[in-house]
């Protein structure tokens, strides 16, 4: 069984992204508006916040309160400063929080994360120069990168959150794979596995899938990761019977880092 890496591809797009960054007269400028009160949030906005600087994007990181008022108001008054390209809101919000209401407000223009309706709508037509989502991006950028085969295949995607499953779905659909969505209500996630060649797993919870259910030969691209006492995990518990499986750490969540500073960029090509 073959663990695929994302360390390779992630240095490649960055260096492709710096190098673009680098020729620009001004600079990308990325803002993201923070739930101060979720740890995940924090050490995500921390690693991409030192990515940015490595690329040479400007980020500015805002502290929320417990306020849809205050939300929407920055946000309106980001999407009107012509200084910011990308805007982003880290999820979860706060309790309470009407995180559509929220989201929607973001111009689809600067939806770094490509959640307002408009973002989706547009992936969903494929519209030329449509952004993704990132970790949906970056699974579709591994696929590519091993170079596996998606035409005509059954694609069983576990998963159906707007930022991974349900876009990850429309752009495996796009290149001809048959997909099938699933999710941890499905009643029969065993039978599902056992007819997937690729399954492409994003339910977020720990070892939700074993892939000893899985078709012999089958590849398994996890986006999960979760960390437990016993060590850092993903969605799927691998099994030699696969031919190969996206590293947890070190696969999927090492690309979605770059994919997001390479949609940054692409804000900035739609705002210039």
């Amino acid at each position: 069984m073959e663990y695929l890496s994302g360390k390779e591809l992630s240095n490649q797009i960055k260096e492709k992204v710096k190098e673009e960054v680098a020729s620009l007269t001004r600079k990308p400028h990325m803002v993201v508006l923070v739930n101060p009160n979720d740890e995940s949030s924090l050490g995500y906005v921390r690693m991409q916040e030192k990515a940015a600087v490595q690329l040479g994007i400007r980020f500015s990181l805002i502290t929320m309160k417990d306020s849809e008022e205050e939300y929407i108001a920055k946000i309106k008054e980001l999407n009107e400063d012509k200084d910011v390209d990308a805007i982003m809101v880290t999820r979860p919000l706060f309790k309470g929080a009407d995180e559509s209401l929220i989201i929607n407000e973001i111009n689809p223009s600067k939806d770094v994360d490509a959640l307002n309706p408009l973002s989706l709508g547009e992936l969903f037509i494929c519209k030329e120069g449509y952004i993704a989502p990132a970790t949906a991006q970056a699974i579709i950028e591994l696929i590519k990168a091993y170079k596996i085969e998606v035409k005509g295949k059954e694609v069983l995607v576990v998963g159906r959150s707007i930022s991974v499953g349900k876009p990850v779905s429309m752009m495996l659909l796009e290149m001809n794979g048959t997909v099938t969505i699933a999710h941890s209500r499905s009643l029969d996630l065993p039978t599902l596995l056992s007819r997937a060649d690729i399954v492409i797993a994003a339910v977020g919870k720990p070892h939700l899938l074993d892939a000893s259910a899985c078709k012999e030969g089958a590849i398994v691209i996890d986006a999960g990761i979760h960390y437990l006492e016993g060590g850092i995990v993903g969605d799927v518990k691998p099994n030699d019977k696969l031919r190969a499986i996206s590293k947890v750490p070190g696969g999927v969540g090492t690309i979605t880092t770059a994919c997001l500073m390479m949609n940054v960029l692409k804000c900035y090509r739609r705002n210039n």
